[in-house]
C-alpha cells in the first residue's frame, strides 16, 4: 500500500515538474523562432523570424518599421528580440524618393496566407476594428504572407465611428460597411441614411435615403465599388435652451429650460431674488445676438463723417450708446406683477444680471475725483459734481451728459432730470476734437457703464 501511494506521489511530482517547465518555456522563447515570407505592398518585404505566439498583424506591422528597428519586451525578467532576417526594401537605400502611401492603398481586407499550399483570405481590417479574431491567424513555421492593394473602396462619411474610405470587397453590404465604421455615433440618424450609388458608365451618382430602422431590408443592400454611405447628425440630439442667472437671485447659475419657459418662471426656478436686488437696473441680454456682426453698423463706421446722411449719424449715435443684444424688458414690473405683465419668453444663450442695490451714482470725465458718489435722493446731476470735487480746468460743461444705469440712454441734464442709482454724470473736456473721437469717447464710456452694471459685485465682494 505505501509503495503504491508513493508511486502516486512520484507521478503528481513529476507532472508538476513538466508543467513548470513547459510554463518557464512558454515564458522564455529567445531562440524558439518560426519563418515566415512575407511579400507585396509592404514597406519591407522579405523572411522574418517570429514568434510562434504571433498572428497575421504582427508580421505585417513588424513590415511596416524601419529597418534598423527592434522590438523588444521586458516584462517579469522576460526578454526577446525580434528581427528581419533578410528585409527587402521596396526602394534603393540612396533613393531621393518618398516611400509610398501604404496606409492609403495597402489591402488589408484581402491578406492571403499559405500555408502547406492552401491559400486563404483575411479580413485584418475587421479583426482591427470590430476584434474578429479568427480574421487575425495565429502564424506557422513556413507560411507565406501576401499583402496585395486596394482594387476598390467604397465611402462612410459622416456621424460614424471612422468616417473615411473602406476597401471594398464583392458582397459587402450596408451592414458590413456601416460595422467597418464602428456604426453611427451618438446622435447619427439610421432613419435618414444617404445612399449615393455609382454608375460606372455614367460617371455619376444616384441619390436616395432611406429609413434602416423602419426598414430593416436596406441593412442588407449590396455595394458597388464607389458607393457612397453619409449618416445624417440629429441637430436636436441633446439640444438645450441654457440660459444663466446672476447676481441677485437666490439660486445663480446654468439652467437648462424649455422653449416656452418664461422669464418670470425662470425667476421662479432660481428661488426668486434677494432683499437686495436692484430689479431697475437688472439686464437680460442674449449673448449669441450680441456676437453677431452687425454689418450695417460696420459699414457706417467705416465712412468719414463727412459722408454720413443725418439718418446713419443717428444710428451710429444710438448703437454705441446701447448694449447689442439687451432686451427692453422691465423686471420691476414682472414680479410686481408674478408674471401677469410685461413677461417675455426666454432663448437659448439668455444671460439674466441683477444687480445689488448699491445706491451710488458713477461721476466720470473732467471733474477732480472721478468715481463712485453715495445716492441721494433728490439731489440733481450738480450735487454729485460738486461730490466729486468739482469740474477740472479743462472741463466741457455744456457737453455733461446723463447716461441711465437701466437703459443706457443719453440725457441732457436739466432741472427735471430726476437721479436714479446706477446713473452716470459725464463731463466731457473742452479739447478742439474731431467726432469721430467723441464717438469712441462716448463707446468707452458705455461699455464702462455696462461692466459697472454687469459685474457690479465686483466691487462690493
Amino acid at each position: 500500500m505505501k509503495t503504491k501511494l508513493s508511486l502516486v506521489l512520484l507521478f503528481t511530482m513529476l507532472a508538476v515538474c513538466v508543467s513548470a517547465i513547459n510554463n518557464i518555456s512558454s515564458m522564455n522563447p529567445t531562440g524558439n523562432y518560426i519563418s515566415v515570407a512575407l511579400s507585396g505592398y509592404v514597406r519591407y518585404p522579405g523572411t522574418y523570424k517570429v514568434l510562434p505566439v504571433d498572428r497575421l498583424s504582427d508580421v505585417i506591422a513588424q513590415a511596416m518599421l524601419d529597418p534598423g528597428a527592434e522590438l523588444e519586451s521586458d516584462e517579469e525578467e522576460m526578454t526577446y528580440v525580434v528581427k528581419v532576417t533578410n528585409p527587402i526594401p521596396l526602394l534603393r537605400s540612396d533613393s531621393k524618393m518618398m516611400f509610398p502611401n501604404f496606409e492609403a492603398f495597402q489591402s488589408l481586407r484581402n491578406v492571403l496566407l499559405t500555408r502547406n499550399g492552401v491559400e486563404k483570405s483575411y479580413d485584418l481590417l475587421a479583426y482591427l476594428r470590430t476584434g474578429d479574431i479568427e480574421q487575425n491567424p495565429i502564424l506557422r513555421d513556413s507560411d507565406q504572407v501576401h499583402v496585395p492593394l486596394k482594387e476598390n473602396i467604397v465611402f462612410v462619411n459622416g456621424s460614424v465611428g471612422f468616417p473615411g474610405e473602406i476597401e471594398y470587397l464583392p458582397g459587402d453590404t450596408i451592414r458590413r460597411a456601416l460595422e467597418l465604421a464602428l456604426g453611427p455615433v451618438p446622435g447619427g440618424m439610421l432613419s435618414a441614411l444617404r445612399i449615393s450609388k455609382f454608375d460606372p458608365e455614367t460617371k455619376s451618382y444616384q441619390h436616395s435615403t432611406v429609413n434602416l430602422e423602419t426598414d430593416p431590408s436596406f441593412w442588407d443592400m449590396e455595394l458597388q465599388p464607389n458607393d457612397r454611405i453619409m449618416v445624417p447628425f440629429d441637430n436636436n440630439f441633446r439640444k438645450k435652451i441654457a440660459v444663466t442667472v446672476s447676481g441677485e437671485f437666490m439660486l445663480g447659475g446654468e439652467y437648462v429650460i424649455t422653449d416656452s419657459t418664461s422669464l418670470w418662471e425662470l425667476i421662479q426656478l432660481a428661488g426668486g431674488v434677494s432683499d437686495r436686488a436692484d430689479l431697475e437696473n437688472a439686464v437680460v441680454l442674449n449673448k449669441p445676438y450680441n456676437q453677431e456682426p452687425d454689418r450695417e453698423f460696420e459699414r457706417i463706421r467705416s465712412r468719414s463723417m463727412a459722408e454720413l446722411t443725418p439718418l446713419e449719424y443717428s444710428y451710429l449715435r444710438i448703437k454705441l450708446r446701447q448694449a447689442k443684444g439687451k432686451y427692453s424688458v422691465d423686471i420691476a414690473k414682472i414680479v410686481a406683477t408674478e408674471g401677469r405683465a410685461g413677461d417675455i419668453k426666454l432663448q437659448d444663450g439668455d444671460q439674466i444680471y441683477i444687480p445689488p442695490k448699491m445706491d451710488v451714482i458713477w461721476v466720470s470725465g473732467q471733474v477732480k475725483y472721478p468715481g463712485l458718489i453715495t445716492y441721494v435722493e433728490g439731489k440733481d446731476w450738480k450735487y454729485y459734481i460738486e461730490q466729486a470735487g468739482g469740474y477740472t480746468n479743462n472741463r466741457n460743461i455744456f457737453g455733461t451728459r446723463i447716461l441711465r444705469g437701466d437703459s443706457g440712454n443719453w440725457l441732457k441734464p436739466s432741472k427735471k432730470l430726476v437721479m436714479r442709482p446706477g446713473d452716470t454724470v459725464f463731463v466731457p473736456d473742452k479739447q478742439d476734437r474731431d467726432l469721430w473721437t467723441d464717438f469712441r469717447d462716448v463707446l468707452s464710456v458705455t461699455a464702462s457703464a455696462i461692466t459697472i452694471i454687469l459685474g457690479i459685485q465686483n466691487l462690493i465682494y
